[in-house]
């Protein structure tokens, strides 16, 4: 049985139903009390011991097998792992949400193509959340109940200054905003962040890889695996506007990296990070 239709099964029974499967009633027995033997009443008890562990076991089962059942337990899900990015470190504190989600949509499984590396992309509850400061796309996998991926953007303050983008090729300057440090902490090394994201998906290491992408002519280049020790707040500065880099971790779908992205623009920047990216 596929995990949604198990997920739909076990979600619509409700704890009263779960009690009466269990509990024992004279009453409901083919005959009086009186006439029972103490070998069928020995039986029975039982036959409802035995049901009463099974049924314990699946709701066990279910709870590890199926997390996020609806919608309503996605919106709870997706808010309480954000908090443990923010605790592991990985997200600013001050990325907050008081309102509901502005968008909540299951997306089935599916089979990445040749382009994303052949990855499985698990059942999810896609989820977006915004406010005057922050917008965040959320994707939770039902199973885990983890995020498996998360775009945070960030308009800057009155306070930040725009900083001039080299250009290319004659092209005129362009002013971006880096006011990453209201994504995540200004400290947080590349190194930082792939051991903590190892940790929270309960993969046992990583290896960072270059990043190439030959599918698109604007994207034909290839960048050098970056040293572990660089700030990610500068990853875009080695390649302004746009970078993002794969990673590539152990324990994870064989040959099919994670992406971490960073984008700088006129009035935002953003992190994506995850098992997507937005080149191409």
């Amino acid at each position: 049985m596929r995990r949604e239709q198990l997920s739909r099964v076990f979600g619509a029974l409700e704890d009263r139903q779960i009690a009466e499967a269990y509990r024992f009633d004279p009453a409901r027995c083919e005959h009086a009390p009186e006439r029972i033997v103490p070998m069928k009443k020995k039986r029975i008890l039982a036959f409802a011991l035995a049901a009463a562990l099974l049924l314990s076991l699946s709701v066990v089962a279910y709870a590890a097998y199926d997390r996020v059942s609806g919608p309503k337990a996605a919106e709870r899900v997706a808010l309480e792992q954000l908090e443990v990015w923010q605790e592991m470190g990985l997200l600013s504190e001050e990325i907050r949400f008081d309102s509901p989600a502005t968008y909540v949509e299951e997306r089935q499984a599916r089979q990445g193509s040749d382009y994303w590396y052949g990855r499985l992309f698990p059942h999810c509850f896609e989820l977006r959340y915004s406010n005057e400061k922050y917008h965040c796309q959320l994707m939770v996998d039902t199973l885990s109940g983890k995020i498996v991926l998360a775009r945070i953007s960030a308009q800057p303050d009155e306070t930040d200054e725009p900083v001039a983008v080299e250009p290319r090729g004659g092209e005129m300057s362009t002013y971006v905003y880096d006011n990453f440090d209201d994504i995540f902490p200004s400290d947080l090394t590349v190194d930082d962040l792939c051991a903590r994201l190892s940790e929270y998906w309960g993969f046992s290491g990583y290896r960072i890889g270059e990043t190439v992408d030959d599918y698109f002519p604007a994207y034909e280049k290839q960048w050098p695996p970056i040293d572990g020790a660089t700030l990610l707040k500068d990853m875009p500065k080695l390649n302004p506007t746009q970078y993002y880099l794969t990673v590539f971790f152990e324990g994870d779908q064989e040959g099919a990296p994670m992406y971490v992205e960073l984008g700088n623009y006129p009035s935002y920047v953003d992190l994506t990070i995850g098992n997507h990216h937005s080149i191409g």
